[in-house]
């Protein structure tokens, strides 16, 4: 199955009004797939310790700056995978810092930050979406299911 999606994965709470874009709660909660296929700016759910943002709009994925405002906890994952662009990566951040970037476009790489981390040692193939789902897993402890089965509060923005 092909996926289109993005977002963060951040450890802890995260106040979705420091969001870009100076979102609001809309009082509705949807699943992912709804999340994407919608104008929704943001859809953001809690699964254990841990906070998963759907970016539709790109606005937070893969942004250093805002992940620094957004992040008051040691450990943040911004990740994508589209399987119809063929576009499939990770950036691992710990204390609000870039630790790793490494994403692939048509089995190339696009984009490099920082040394490989341990945890991409035997991971399957980096240039399909089976790489991202594994290193959620093995970053977070928190697997693709875990995030495709919540529920996401939906905030869309007034900026």
């Amino acid at each position: 199955m092909g996926w289109k999606v993005n977002g963060l994965i951040v450890e802890g709470p995260v106040d979705p009004v420091r969001l870009p874009g100076r979102p609001r709660d809309e009082g509705e909660a949807i699943d992912i797939d709804g999340v994407f296929r919608r104008p929704c700016d943001y859809g953001v759910a809690s699964i254990g310790d841990w906070t998963f943002i759907a970016d539709p709009g790109f606005r937070v994925s893969f942004n250093d700056e805002a992940v620094q405002e957004l992040s008051i906890t040691s450990r943040t994952l911004a990740w994508v995978t589209n399987s119809v662009s063929t576009v499939h990566g990770i950036a691992w951040y710990i204390d609000r810092t870039p630790l790793r970037r490494i994403v692939y476009a048509e089995g190339q790489v696009v984009d490099e930050y920082g040394q490989p981390i341990p945890e991409e040692a035997a991971a399957p193939d980096p240039t399909a979406e089976d790489y991202v789902f594994e290193m959620m897993q093995r970053l977070t402890g928190c697997g693709w299911g875990d995030g495709a089965d919540a529920a996401y509060r939906v905030w869309t923005c007034t900026e």
